[in-house]
């Protein structure tokens, strides 16, 4: 082959390269953004049971509190640990609040 011919052709292979990195890199910001979608999907999921779950837990400390009265107005001691579910909904808030604090977003590409 001609010299001029060589470096033709190393110059198109150089670029070809070139080319293939950059395709390397389209995909995976692809990926990523596919990746990050998902996550969006499932934090959204998350999030609503552990709201969901939290307001259960609300509404079992409110029936716990009357077993309480009750038992109390009774005598006897209450057969329900509210200090229990009091700390156990303190917690569920506090997941709430930190997977609501991390505002995973569908939408937000690369």
């Amino acid at each position: 082959m001609k010299p001029d011919v060589k470096r033709i052709l190393a110059k198109l292979s150089k670029e070809k390269v070139e080319l293939s990195i950059i395709d390397d890199y389209n995909k995976r910001i692809d990926k990523a953004n596919n990746e990050r979608k998902e996550a969006s999907i499932h934090y959204q999921k998350l999030i609503g049971k552990m709201s969901n779950a939290a307001k259960q837990l609300e509404v079992a400390l409110k029936e716990a509190d009357k077993v309480e009265k009750m038992a109390k107005d009774l005598g006897i001691e209450s057969p329900i640990n509210t200090s229990k579910v009091k700390a156990k909904l303190s917690e569920y808030r506090k997941v709430v609040n930190a997977l609501d604090g991390l505002k995973i977003k569908g939408g937000d590409n690369i």
